[in-house]
């Protein structure tokens, strides 16, 4: 974790203090075998604090205002997901412009049916998972609450907006919580 903080791209200085605070083996996205991850806590010289993940990859979500409001399973939840979009997201099944043409179109059908009130919607992502399998994250109103509708047509589920997983892109909580890591294999 110290060598990706450190590193120019990020803080560009090692943490003053970092702990594991918790550890689990994970199914991985296409991996034939289970993966450690571990949670690691740190503190960086100007009062930062967060959480880092190591895995197959090291990370942080570092724009989070509120990372204590997350178990580790919803870290390690969001974690999958961010590695399932930033890793898998293949073109083959369309272009950015299909995939929100399609996007919009599943928003009109959600207005049409009267499951979101039609006077405010945001895409905020739409794109193709493997061969053609469009996954959206939409910010609308649903009776009077504002909602995250993330998934596809077929497969989707309201978030509230301030859910502390929202914080993140809400697909990575869904496609981690879709994949879900912590099955058995």
């Amino acid at each position: 974790m110290d060598k990706w903080l450190s590193h120019s791209i990020e803080f560009g200085e090692k943490p003053i203090q970092q702990r594991i605070i918790y550890e689990h083996e994970v199914s991985w996205p296409w991996q034939p075998y289970p993966v450690k991850v571990f949670l690691i806590e740190y503190r960086m010289k100007k009062g930062f604090e967060g959480i880092g993940i190591t895995g197959p990859v090291t990370w942080s979500f570092v724009a989070i205002d509120d990372w204590r409001a997350f178990t580790p399973e919803d870290w390690i939840y969001c974690y999958a997901g961010w590695y399932i979009q930033f890793f898998f997201i293949y073109p083959k099944g369309g272009s950015k412009k299909d995939s929100l043409e399609k996007a919009y179109r599943f928003v009109f059908q959600l207005i049409e049916q009267r499951t979101i009130e039609p006077f405010f919607f945001k895409i905020c992502d739409a794109f193709v998972l493997g061969d053609d399998l469009t996954y959206f994250a939409i910010e609308g109103i649903k009776n009077g609450e504002k909602v995250y509708i993330v998934g596809t047509e077929e497969d989707y589920i309201f978030y509230q907006k301030d859910l502390p997983q929202m914080q993140l892109p809400p697909l990575y909580y869904f496609l981690g919580k879709t994949f879900n890591p912590f099955r058995k294999s």
